[in-house]
């Protein structure tokens, strides 16, 4: 998983933004999902989250976002 998660912030760092800004966006262009669930324990930490609103993601960069996290997207079969 930390792999993973090393992954993720070359590809934030890569898109010029803070991974939650970018995890954030991609969950709000997901079709399935009409109400992304956000939070934070101090108010400063919702500055790189409620960015994300207006990201818009291209297609290469979702599809890389959901070429890395497919193995933790596949309910509750083997990793």
């Amino acid at each position: 998983m930390f792999d993973t998660v090393d992954e993720l912030v070359k590809i934030a760092s890569d898109a010029g933004m803070p991974l939650p800004t970018l995890a954030v966006a991609w969950v709000l262009q997901h079709p399935a999902i009409t109400a992304p669930i956000v939070g934070a324990s101090r108010p400063e930490q919702l500055d790189a989250t409620l960015a994300a609103v207006d990201v818009r993601l291209d297609a290469d960069l979702v599809t890389r976002l959901n070429d890395v996290t497919a193995p933790y997207r596949r309910g509750d079969a083997p990793r």
